[in-house]
């Protein structure tokens, strides 16, 4: 969903949720909302965080689209009529179709959920 949304886009609001311990000086989440927010996120501050659901202006669909990974979910703007319901649907099925495999997250800084974990890798300390 990534690649086919978020990538050669504009973040317009970004949810975080964290995967820090729990603090009272440190936000459990926390929502950013602006122009281009790949470039407002601190890489000190916020690399505990990680996306739970991204809101971008998708250069090469034209449209804002937002994308919820864990919840598999994708959104445009409320349709007008049922062909404007069904050009949406085309437009987000053809654009997961093109999407080639996305190379790392979108958002530099940002926590990432480890895909797998071969336990045979693991060292005790």
């Amino acid at each position: 969903m990534a690649a086919a949304f978020l990538e050669n886009g504009q973040a317009r609001t970004l949810w975080l949720s964290g995967v820090h311990r729990r603090s009272a000086t440190k936000a459990d989440a926390k929502i950013l909302a602006g122009q281009d927010l790949d470039y407002s996120l601190d890489p000190f501050d916020d690399q505990s965080f990680y996306r739970s659901a991204a809101r971008s202006r998708n250069a090469a669909l034209e449209v804002t689209v937002g994308v919820s990974p864990k919840a598999s979910r994708v959104w445009l703007s409320k349709a007008n009529s049922i062909e404007g319901f069904a050009a949406s649907a085309a437009l987000l099925i053809n654009a997961v179709a093109a999407a080639k495999q996305g190379t790392a997250e979108p958002f530099r800084f940002l926590a990432t959920p480890v895909q797998a974990l071969d336990p045979a890798q693991v060292k005790g300390g």
